[in-house]
């Protein structure tokens, strides 16, 4: 007889909290996305998720809380660490896998939604062009 974890939905803050904590944890320590997200490795996690929560709340939940660009964030990085078509796409293939580990619904497939547009967009805007691989991951 095999066991079904029921997984819950995206529900509040502590739900994000929980969700971006894992994927962080990931992406922190991946091969290819430790050297973007450097600064956030020496500043600290602890000190970075509360920004992350309150864009995802808002987001998600339509919160207001997240007032600046998140374009700009990624365009800093960008001038440190050049982004590459296979940054957003591991970025991308790993935020999927997170929210599918820990979560099921409407609110997590909103999460994935707004996921994919979000990588795409700062693809385009950042690299300058579409990527094949990309679209296709987002079915574009």
């Amino acid at each position: 007889m095999t066991v079904t974890m029921l997984r819950s939905d995206i529900a509040d803050r502590d739900d994000v909290y929980a969700l971006l904590s894992r994927f962080y944890g990931q992406a922190l320590v991946d091969d290819l996305l430790a050297e973007p997200f450097s600064e956030v490795r020496v500043k600290g996690l602890e000190r970075h998720l509360p920004v992350m929560c309150d864009f995802w709340e808002t987001m998600l939940f339509r919160a207001g809380l997240y007032r600046r660009s998140a374009l700009e964030v990624h365009r800093e990085v960008h001038l440190k660490h050049p982004l590459t078509t296979a940054h957003f796409v591991r970025w991308l293939t790993l935020w999927m896998a997170t929210i599918d580990e820990m979560f099921a619904g409407p609110v997590a497939e909103q999460a994935k939604v707004h996921g994919r547009r979000s990588a795409w967009a700062f693809h385009r805007r950042l690299i300058g062009h579409d990527a094949p691989e990309l679209d296709a991951f987002i079915g574009r």
